[in-house]
């Protein structure tokens, strides 16, 4: 009786309505499952003045947590990466850096710098 008097109380619906909100921030979903082999390449880089080296992210994932990334040059770096979210981080330990994106959609990924990558599908 007591707890029936309770949720039809304003304080009781609005701690039913906390709970429910805590209990679906805590179910939040990767926007992002590698799941096979994905490659991204950025489309808006500057124009290289080099046609050998270019200026463009390139940024592989696979399955495991690694990867690797060509953050612009000619070196392809050994990667892992982590994604929360919306967030993805990729973590280069030969060069202690770690590079921020915003997981757009499967097929989209920003940089911290404007940067836009497009899933390549080569």
């Amino acid at each position: 009786m007591i707890m029936m008097t309770f949720i039809n109380t304003t304080k009781g619906k609005l701690c039913g309505l906390l709970v429910l909100v805590l209990l679906l921030s805590a179910c939040k979903k990767d926007a992002l499952k590698v799941d096979e082999e994905k490659h991204y390449e950025q489309v808006n880089a500057s124009p290289s003045t080099d046609p050998i080296i270019g200026s463009a992210i390139s940024l592989t994932l696979k399955p495991d947590g690694v990867g690797d990334i060509v953050p612009g040059g000619d070196i392809r770096w050994n990667a892992t990466y982590k994604i929360s979210g919306k967030k993805l981080t990729v973590a280069v330990k030969d060069i202690d850096h770690k590079f921020e994106f915003t997981i757009i959609s499967d097929d989209e990924i920003h940089g911290e710098n404007g940067e836009i990558l497009k899933r390549s599908y080569n």
